[in-house]
């Protein structure tokens, strides 16, 4: 556990060093206690990851232990990160216990990129709030901390460690792999902030909190008035970052090294596919304006978040399309939530191929993409989707005993496990605590893919 702990406290420091960002902001528009608040939680978390760093030996982490060490730190990092909400009580309550449920929630929904938000008027947040809302979105959508992490190891040591986190190593060097990672994402942060601020946005905190948002897909909006994202500059330069967030970073890799022909990989293609027949299907179900439906397909399968209708509106089959649109989500290797696309490939693939392997000891393995698929990796892709049915089937049952249809809990939930924070209009301040802390798990669970928790709890896991 010592290695857990050492590498848990290497992983605080660096997360109370990037909240000098926010004080940064929060010094130059003079807002003393939102300054007050970042400092706090940037010491908080910088003692704490130097006592567990001094105290503990950091070593090469095995598989389990990578595990462990993902499943800890998105409990542990949205507990260092509510400080603020709670500091500034931005929440309209006096027990202690709702504060920091509804303040836990909401950091959580933050590094976990779903979105839910039990804010009302983000307008009353000091601006360097709302930019460190959406930079919880930026810390956990690219798992920025593990990346940085990833880079005081030897590409040998970190085997384990990468695939827990879901990167793939693509070319010659891994490091090299890492920090083209942080620069394309922070390329798309440079360009498309400025061109946002040119639209009806008009603010330079909220153009990149929105940019923050859309390409994390987490889904933090920074707007009271949500109809400016029907405007069609706005929703333009956001369909292009959610999308450009839920494909795999295989396609920026290879645009990059302008090998077009191997970005269109067969994932990439039946994302689109799935986003256009969504849309189709929602257009003839609703019969909304083709940019309203193009929108939201493109937020609910990219696991993004934004809306600006009241989806509570809309008719059950058209819910129900949101809720398969989540549930699928973005691509592998992205920062997208829900089961993802390479998996439902493998999924449909391998039924009937594990049926033909076990009537008939002849057969060709598995193969995608011209690669062969290992067993483990065949078993994961038909588990994953087995255990997120299986959570929201179990818990949608649970908002419905509390009084709300079916299908809006069916909805909610699924929107929480996707980490896609779209909704029915059920996560509010007014929700009961048990379905927040509900919430919280399914959040989180739906960002490290269930798997990883189980394995820290002692599932064994053989080749």
């Amino acid at each position: 556990m010592k290695p857990v702990l050492a590498n848990l406290g290497f992983i605080l420091q660096i997360n109370g060093l990037l909240i000098v960002i926010p004080i940064i902001i929060a010094f130059h528009l003079n807002e003393r206690p939102a300054l007050d608040s970042f400092f706090i939680t940037a010491v908080v978390s910088l003692i704490a990851g130097f006592l567990l760093n001094a105290l503990c030996e950091r070593k090469e982490l095995d598989f389990r232990y990578s595990c462990m060490l993902l499943t800890i730190t998105y409990f542990l990092v949205g507990l260092v990160g509510c400080i603020p909400f709670v500091y500034l009580r931005v929440f309209a309550t006096q027990d202690p216990v709702s504060l920091f449920t509804n303040a836990y929630f909401e950091s959580v929904s933050g590094f976990t990129t779903t979105g839910f938000s039990l804010m009302t008027d983000v307008d009353v947040l000091p601006r360097s709030v709302v930019f460190y809302r959406s930079m919880t979105q930026w810390i956990g959508g690219i798992n920025i901390i593990f990346i940085l992490l990833a880079f005081f190891y030897s590409s040998e040591e970190i085997t384990h460690f990468i695939r827990t986190i879901g990167l793939e190593i693509i070319g010659r060097s891994l490091k090299t792999l890492l920090a083209l990672i942080l620069f394309i994402y922070t390329l798309y942060l440079i360009l498309f902030t400025p061109a946002l601020y040119f639209t009806p946005i008009g603010d330079p905190v909220k153009a990149v909190s929105l940019v923050f948002s859309s390409l994390t897909t987490g889904g933090f909006s920074p707007l009271k008035d949500l109809s400016k994202l029907a405007d069609y500059q706005v929703g333009l330069i956001l369909g292009i970052l959610m999308i450009a967030g839920a494909v795999n970073f295989r396609t920026h890799y290879w645009i990059i090294n302008r090998q077009f022909s191997r970005g269109l990989t067969k994932e990439f293609r039946l994302f689109l596919a799935i986003n256009i027949a969504g849309a189709i299907a929602m257009y003839w179900l609703t019969g909304l304006d083709p940019y309203t439906v193009l929108f939201h397909t493109v937020s609910a399968s990219t696991t993004t978040g934004f809306q600006f209708i009241d989806l509570a509106k809309l008719g059950i089959n058209a819910k129900l399309v949101l809720v398969l649109l989540m549930l699928i989500g973005g691509c592998t290797f992205s920062t997208a939530g829900g089961v993802k696309v390479l998996r439902l490939i493998i999924f449909l693939k391998a039924i009937p191929w594990l049926v033909k392997r076990a009537v008939s000891k002849k057969v060709e393995p598995l193969r995608l993409e011209g690669m062969i698929m290992e067993d483990v990796d065949v078993v994961f892709s038909l588990t994953i989707p087995v255990l997120a049915l299986a959570l929201v089937s179990i818990s949608a049952p649970i908002f419905f005993l509390n009084g709300y249809s079916f299908i809006d809990s069916l909805f909610e939930v699924t929107s929480a496990f996707a980490t896609a924070g779209l909704s029915v209009g059920i996560v509010s301040i007014f929700m009961p605590l048990g379905l927040k802390w509900l919430l919280i798990i399914l959040m989180i669970l739906g960002r490290i893919e269930v798997i990883p928790l189980l394995i820290a709890l002692g599932l064994r896991v053989r080749k």
